[in-house]
């Protein structure tokens, strides 16, 4: 099932997400950030996880696992609710409801922003625990694994939100798409009068981003429900001291296991759902990682580097010349 090429993508989507981040950090555009902070959580502990748990499934990590697990499951909110605060903050300038931000705008909008792409999140996290069958899972070659009491509370608790904030995205950025197409030529001074470091190129990829995620995440995200639903039948929610009975426990699987006793494709539609961060960080690359900020900023990386290597080699250099002669 998660072979090498897992372990090997998911440590690249943490160089495609750190990358472009330096000039996403200047410009303070609160929802990128908020993108890049959720893919991030999602890849980061997948790539050393499938390090530590290669081979093996008989490691325990309580603490580590608790803490990873609970942020899987605000990341999987937390990247479409970004999306969201995304195409809203694009719809709202293509319609030119903001032509200009002061501080109180701003202010107003990165705590709007923080609400749903960060508290909503957390939230989730706390009412997972709702659902929470027992502690956690170790899965041989992915480690710690989210456990959920797959029930009728667990849909509106859980499952739903990424497909409703994704659905919302899409109706956000179709807006803001037409608005900009019909404004086009007005845009560029809108832009220069909100005062931020909002730019034509930049808008363009945000959408492009923001479309392209809902395109590709969105139907996975409908097929693993759906299929869920199909092939998963749904647990009796009876009470919390039901559910919760062997709240402390920790399940032990192996691949060998695990490919089994897993029928239906249900194997692959397990690792499907663990490339999902890894998707969203290849495609934050593929818009900004590549863009005209990004490059640039490769260059003074570049320009910064060769200086060093030539005041060294100088050094080196000094060094040797001073050896020869004090050595005659």
């Amino acid at each position: 099932m998660f072979g090498t090429t897992f372990t090997v993508f998911n440590f690249l989507s943490i160089f495609f997400v750190l990358l472009p981040s330096p000039w996403h950090w200047r410009a303070r555009n609160t929802a990128t950030l908020i993108y890049i902070f959720w893919c991030l959580v999602i890849v980061f502990p997948l790539a050393i996880n499938s390090l530590i748990w290669r081979g093996r499934f008989g490691l325990e990590a309580p603490i580590y696992c608790d803490i990873v697990t609970k942020l899987r499951v605000g990341g999987d909110v937390g990247i479409p609710a970004s999306v969201l605060c995304l195409t809203r903050q694009l719809e709202s300038i293509a319609a030119a409801r903001q032509a200009y931000f002061n501080a109180k705008d701003r202010r107003r909008r990165r705590l709007e922003e923080l609400a749903l792409g960060l508290g909503f999140p957390v939230l989730v996290m706390i009412l997972h625990t709702v659902v929470q069958g027992h502690r956690y899972d170790i899965y041989e070659d992915v480690g710690c694994v989210v456990t959920i009491y797959w029930s009728v509370p667990a849909l509106p608790l859980l499952h739903l939100w990424p497909i409703l904030f994704l659905l919302a995205s899409c109706v956000y950025a179709g807006l803001a798409a037409r608005l900009f197409v019909a404004r086009r030529k007005q845009f560029a001074k809108v832009l220069e009068s909100s005062k931020s470091a909002m730019s034509t190129s930049r808008f363009i990829r945000l959408i492009a981003l923001s479309v392209t995620q809902v395109l590709v995440t969105l139907p996975m995200l409908l097929f693993l429900r759906i299929y869920s639903l199909l092939h998963v039948p749904l647990l009796p929610y009876v009470s919390w001291d039901y559910v919760h009975a062997d709240f402390g426990g920790v399940v032990h699987l192996s691949t060998t296991y695990l490919e089994a006793n897993l029928t239906n494709g249900t194997p692959v539609v397990l690792e499907l759902s663990y490339w999902v961060g890894t998707i969203s960080s290849a495609l934050f690359f593929i818009f900004f990682g590549l863009g005209e900020e990004s490059i640039t900023t490769y260059k003074e990386w570049g320009r910064s580097l060769k200086s060093l290597c030539r005041i060294r080699r100088k050094g080196l250099q000094n060094r040797f010349v001073t050896y020869l002669r004090t050595s005659r």
